[in-house]
C-alpha cells in the first residue's frame, strides 16, 4: 500500500506550494516509482527539510545526493499529528512486508531507534 497520487516532480518551488498541515508524504524516484523515504508531519516543512540547504537553492539535492530533477513526491493530509502518525506506521509496515525491508532512508532512522547494546 502506499499513497494512491500521481508524483509531483521534487522542486523547491513545488515543495514551497503545499499545504503545511499534518500528513504523510513519499519521496521517491519518479522514473522507477520507487520509494526512498515515507515521511510524516507538517507537509511542507517536511519536504524542505531533505533539502540540505533546507530548501534555500532553486533545486532539490535530496538526502545529500547530487541527483537534481529525478525525484518526486506525494502526499496525503492527515486530521491530526497523532493520524499522522498512525499512518506512516501503517505504510511503513506495509512497505516492510511486501518488500522485506523499510524504504532506504527510513532503514536509517530504525537503525538509529534500537537500543545499542554493550
Amino acid at each position: 500500500m502506499s499513497i494512491h497520487k500521481r508524483w509531483s516532480k521534487y522542486t523547491i518551488k513545488n515543495a514551497s506550494s503545499e499545504p503545511d498541515t499534518y500528513g504523510i508524504y513519499e519521496i521517491g524516484d519518479i522514473e522507477t516509482g520507487a520509494i526512498l523515504y515515507i515521511g510524516e508531519g507538517h507537509i511542507r516543512s517536511g519536504l524542505l527539510a531533505h533539502s540540505p540547504d533546507g530548501g534555500k537553492k532553486k533545486h532539490v539535492s535530496i538526502f545529500g545526493t547530487s541527483i537534481v530533477g529525478l525525484y518526486g513526491y506525494r502526499f496525503e493530509l492527515t486530521k491530526s499529528k497523532e493520524k499522522a502518525k498512525q499512518r506512516q506506521k501503517l505504510l511503513l509496515n506495509d512497505f516492510k512486508r511486501t518488500f522485506g525491508s523499510l524504504p532506504r532512508f527510513n532503514q536509517k532512522q530504525e537503525e538509529s531507534a534500537m537500543p545499542v547494546f554493550i
